[in-house]
């Protein structure tokens, strides 16, 4: 009976012992699949976070560099339109036109910071530079073999970034071409230094690399990776880079970079060894964004360090809240506890809803928050927007009341002078008893009075400023004062002006001088399309289609390229010579019309011409027909 109660025990034991076995091998497991779940997730999350991190600092890096190279991309054009520099490229010059060239050069120079200034003519020879007084003059120097230069004298504006064959420092260069009339005399050509900005690149978190397009590093926080290129170069990208001294006299080796491979998109792990051999590597993940204008590629190399170090410190914690977990869960089964555990639990799952539902609410209100604060901001910027496209509407039309100064003057002198001529002789009628011919003479002078009084009201209405509200308007009134407006420059122009209108009793709703502005800029630029033709005609057409207005004006000018079409609205974009027009009118006459409820688009006529075409929402006739805007 004792044996078999001693046999029972013993296999109760071994059962016991069989199951802690099978319990601690599954523990075990159950810990290494933690253990490596653990590793593979917090090395992709603080991988993420680092690339988010390198992703921002890419993008102040990248401003910063944008921003330095945009406030010299004008110099050299407004350089190549005074008119004091233009004469430097036309003739032969002295010893004092020399001496004000460099002076003019040296001056431009300090006020810009830029490094070096200096004119090249046709054959790219310098002979005027801002360093002409130093050991390394540039004058006398041809480098017509430099790509922006072959680019000015394209009619582009020339970019390049090299090392300077003279002086041996770093650049990057704006070459502008210089114009008389369509001939292309020469560039004006401005150096840019980076050496500033490289200099305040001194993160110690990340490494900031800038690569031309054969992916040589020329710009670098890390001064031993100046001059080496991410991957060896070809012999089509060796000899582009001599042909162009990009990099004369320049040792380019390439960097012993490792590719990593990363699961996901998004940017990728790469190890670069050091000078001494694998053992001084460090991994980066690089982060990269490229400037289409400059031709670069700016990267942030974000070290993977602390990743690492962090992800090795998850793990750490896994573990330990494994080993816990172990010890938690022995106690609970050796009490028998299930009651207290599941108390335990719901506990937890409780906290843990209201901790998830605090931040939750603290990540809407935060985002709420930065919501109202971007509407704020849009709604500002389009009021500065609005305001300027006024002024700039404003500008316009005094610039061309300003044109027209000439012809008003002619225009008024004419019934002045007639004027005096009809009193002096009504005068001498009255005085000779000539009362008839003297009322004549006097309703002469009131007649012409009147037409001034007229031209008068056209300029005070043209000149004033558009009010922003939208009323109802009588588009015949609207095209008839813009048409009168013109008389004068279409009259000197000899053009002929056709205007069908069934219905001239349209109405739509805008504001009357900003509508004007936009049949004026319409039928300004149709005059310059037609400038060299004997005979200049106009023709513009108003036409009701259900419950829009079609307004569409012709000339019979060469048209418009096909490529240009597409652009021909976007603000800056000219097809007139240089100073002719800065490409704003039809960019602003968009956004009135825009604003009108309304649109505008350019085509080509099959007959020949361009044409525009304003589609206007059409008003129904008030009983009362309100004063115009």
């Amino acid at each position: 009976m004792g044996d078999h109660r001693q046999k029972i025990v013993g296999q109760d034991g071994a059962l016991r012992r069989r199951g802690l076995v099978i319990g601690l091998a599954a523990a075990l497991s159950a810990t290494a699949l933690v253990l490596a779940l653990t590793w593979y997730w917090s090395s992709d999350l603080f991988l993420d976070q680092t690339q988010v991190r390198a992703a921002a600092k890419l993008d102040l890096y990248n401003s910063n560099l944008d921003g330095a190279l945009g406030k010299y991309q004008s110099v050299p054009k407004l350089l190549a339109l005074h008119d004091e520099v233009a004469a430097f490229f036309q003739a032969p010059l002295d010893d004092e036109a020399l001496r004000r060239a460099n002076e003019l050069t040296k001056t431009v120079s300090l006020l810009t910071g830029a490094e070096d200034t200096y004119f090249m003519d046709a054959e790219g020879l310098t002979f005027a530079a801002s360093n002409w007084d130093s050991d390394r003059p540039f004058v006398g120097h041809n480098f017509s073999y430099r790509p922006y230069f072959r680019e000015a004298m394209q009619g582009r504006l020339g970019r390049f970034f090299a090392l300077g064959t003279t002086s041996g420092r770093r650049g990057y260069y704006f070459a502008s071409p210089v114009f008389r009339d369509r001939e292309i005399l020469g560039a004006v050509v401005v150096k840019v230094s980076l050496t500033d900005i490289e200099a305040a690149w001194t993160a110690d978190e990340e490494k900031v690399i800038v690569t031309d397009p054969h992916g040589v590093i020329f710009v670098s926080s890390y001064p031993d990776w100046r001059f080496r290129s991410l991957a060896p170069l070809d012999e089509a990208a060796l000899q582009a880079i001599a042909e162009s001294r990009r990099y004369q006299s320049v040792d380019l080796r390439p960097l012993d970079v490792v590719a990593q491979d990363r699961a996901g998109p998004g940017p990728h792990l790469i190890r670069i060894a050091g000078e001494t051999g694998v053992s001084d590597s460090a991994e980066y993940l690089m982060v990269s964004r490229a400037m289409p204008e400059a031709g670069w590629t700016v990267s942030v190399l974000a070290s993977t360090q602390l990743a690492r170090s962090q992800s090795i410190t998850a793990t750490l914690m896994a573990a330990l809240a494994c080993l816990i977990t172990f010890l938690v869960a022995a106690l609970v089964w050796q009490r028998r506890s299930r009651f207290v555990e599941r108390i335990a639990y719901q506990r937890r799952a409780s906290e843990e809803l209201e901790q998830r539902v605090e931040e939750r609410t603290a990540d809407l209100t935060t985002a709420n928050v930065r919501l109202e604060r971007e509407i704020g901001e849009r709604q500002a910027a389009e009021a500065d927007l609005r305001q300027a496209q006024d002024d700039l509407v404003q500008a316009g039309k005094l610039a061309a009341l300003g044109q027209m100064s000439a012809a008003l003057s002619h225009e008024f002198n004419q019934p002045l002078a007639a004027i005096r001529s009809y009193a002096d002789n009504a005068r001498l009628l009255i005085e000779r008893d000539r009362h008839g011919e003297a009322g004549e003479n006097l309703q002469r002078i009131r007649d012409l009075t009147a037409r001034m009084a007229e031209i008068s009201k056209h300029l005070m209405t043209f000149a004033r400023k558009p009010r922003r509200e939208l009323r109802p308007l009588v588009l015949s009134e609207v095209l008839d004062d813009t048409l009168s407006f013109l008389r004068i420059r279409l009259e000197r122009a000899g053009a002929v002006v056709s205007l069908e209108q069934p219905d001239r009793g349209l109405q739509v709703r805008a504001g009357r001088v900003r509508l004007q502005h936009v049949i004026l800029n319409l039928v300004s630029n149709a005059l310059d399309a037609m400038e060299n033709q004997e005979h200049p005609r106009i023709e513009i057409t108003v036409v009701e289609k259900g419950e829009r207005v079609i307004v569409s004006l012709r000339d019979h000018g060469p048209g418009i390229d096909r490529e240009q079409v597409a652009r021909i609205f976007d603000p800056f974009f000219t097809t007139k010579d240089v100073g002719k027009g800065l490409g704003l009118g039809l960019s602003i006459s968009y956004n009135i019309v825009r604003d009108f409820g309304g649109s505008i688009r350019a085509e080509n006529h099959p007959g020949g011409g361009a044409v525009f075409v304003v589609d206007l929402p059409l008003l129904p006739l008030p009983e009362t027909v309100l004063e115009p805007a």
